[in-house]
């Protein structure tokens, strides 16, 4: 099922929280996250005399019943501080969900699609980022702020084979001289943002590059940030910033991915790390295809931010 997920912060480190909850989102069992919006600050709704609010709106698919997803988006309200006390009043975090599919849904715990969704433009306007087609809307109490994920514009750098494969015990499938040279080409000057065991596997910091791991294992050598929260307190909007691996970094991250430049190599291995088909998700194009001997280049963009 295809879901529309709306949050909203105005208590504490409003955009380092609504980060988290999609991180915490995304590690549900079931769940995907495939997209986020930019975030937006907003007039209180339903109570005046509060903060303002950043809101923001994500899209995930998942296998869990409504009530069941519902449960889980509430235990991470629950993690992240929320207390229910005053119906529309302040809180760290508030996670509604909007849509599932086009279904109708209507029990004592939930209501779908959303009762107010059409009356709240802090919903509307983050919307429109996902979904083509949705009528412009103007409204001076919705400002679009920084702190999404989306402001980073990420890109991603990978070789695959045919299946999708990445790599196999740590390992990349393939290394290609020409590739290796179009990625030096690609990245210098930039900021590589990689995993813990895709630096051990480089064996190096990459020179003419900032060099950011993610990892939970400090190392002196080179820049390290502890999560995904973390990397995007640190992350630049005036940089290029390109992810280059492992597999679970790029999971992890590709709600987020702007464009992903692709080598595909004409053969199948026995990958036990594949990346996820890009042909088959509607959230991106395919916008070049350039063959070479025994492989080509693909390059993808995600459709809503192609021209943002």
């Amino acid at each position: 099922m295809k879901c529309l997920i709306g949050l909203g912060s105005n208590l504490g480190a409003r955009r380092h929280t609504l980060r988290r909850a999609l991180t915490l989102i995304n590690e549900i069992a079931g769940v995907e996250l495939s997209g986020v919006s930019f975030f937006y600050e907003t007039e209180p709704w339903g109570v005046d005399n509060q903060p303002n609010y950043i809101n923001a709106v994500a899209r995930l698919e998942t296998s869990l019943e409504p009530e069941e997803l519902l449960n889980r988006l509430q235990s991470i309200e629950a993690a992240l501080g929320r207390v229910r006390t005053e119906h529309w009043g302040a809180r760290t975090i508030d996670l509604d969900i909007l849509t599932i599919d086009d279904k109708k849904i209507s029990t004592p715990r939930l209501t779908v699609p959303h009762p107010f969704m059409d009356r709240r433009n802090f919903v509307k306007i983050p919307m429109r980022d996902l979904i083509d087609g949705l009528a412009p809307i103007v409204d001076d109490g919705v400002r679009k702020t920084h702190g999404s994920p989306m402001d980073y514009r990420l890109k991603m750098i990978a070789c695959v084979d045919r299946a999708w494969g990445l790599g196999i015990d740590g390992r990349l499938l393939y290394r290609i001289e020409e590739d290796m040279k179009r990625f030096r080409e690609m990245t210098w000057g930039s900021t590589v943002i990689m995993g813990r065991r895709t630096f051990e596997s480089i064996g190096k910091i990459l020179d003419g590059r900032r060099n950011i791991v993610i990892t939970h294992r400090p190392n002196d050598g080179v820049e390290t940030v502890g999560g995904i929260e973390e990397l995007f307190d640190r992350l630049s909007t005036e940089e290029k910033n390109f992810i280059i691996g492992g597999g679970e970094i790029y999971r992890q991250l590709m709600a987020y991915i702007v464009e992903a430049r692709v080598t595909m190599v004409d053969a199948v291995s026995d990958a036990d790390v594949r990346l996820i088909d890009l042909d088959g998700r509607e959230e991106f194009k395919r916008i070049e295809t350039a063959p070479r001997g025994g492989f080509e280049y693909r390059t993808y963009c995600r459709q809503k931010f192609m021209f943002h």
